[in-house]
């Protein structure tokens, strides 16, 4: 009798294992069917900015919040930049492109609030990379009788260049300067 028990045992794990190597090699040749997509960019170049800080709500230290095209920060923070990157295929030389500040909707105000510490408006992307920073010193140029909430908005457009226009989406940041 003993003998009858172990042998269903055995004819039961040799028909799990033959059911697993079934299910394993149906799941592995399903994968073949699907499309294979394309991770490739292949439209027209464009240049954008970007938040590389976007969902990190106070890192670093005086970084009050971040989203896609904005960042919030109190002056405190001294340093910051933005990132610009190109999206599409790298070039073999050095590419330039402008920037502007949107006086209309900056309260901010330069060499008070802020001053630019490359070449002001305009940003050069090296020879086979991706971005570059517009870099900028953050001063202490809000009295300390203004609301430690209220925003001087420092706001900018990128305009491009001849050959590779910005991205419609994310062309503009702000950047919110607090005490």
């Amino acid at each position: 009798m003993a003998q009858v028990s172990y042998l269903n045992i055995e004819q039961n794990m040799k028909n799990k294992f033959i059911q697993f190597l079934v299910v394993g090699a149906m799941a592995l040749s399903l994968t073949s069917c699907f499309e294979n997509p394309s991770w490739t960019y292949d439209m027209a170049p464009v240049v954008e900015f970007k938040n590389p800080r976007t969902g990190f709500a106070t890192q670093p230290t005086n970084n009050v919040s971040n989203g896609a095209a904005q960042r919030t920060v109190r002056q405190a923070i001294k340093r910051d930049s933005i990132l610009v990157q190109l999206v599409g295929a790298q070039r073999t030389e050095a590419t330039t492109f402008g920037y502007v500040i949107d006086a209309a909707k900056s309260t901010a105000v330069e060499n008070i609030n802020y001053r630019i510490l490359e070449s002001k408006g305009s940003v050069t992307i090296p020879a086979n990379s991706s971005s570059a920073y517009i870099k900028f010193e953050i001063l202490e140029g809000i009295p300390t009788t203004v609301a430690a909430t209220q925003n001087f908005p420092l706001v900018l457009t990128l305009t491009g260049n001849d050959q590779i226009k910005p991205s419609e989406n994310y062309k503009t940041f702000t950047l919110n300067i607090r005490r």
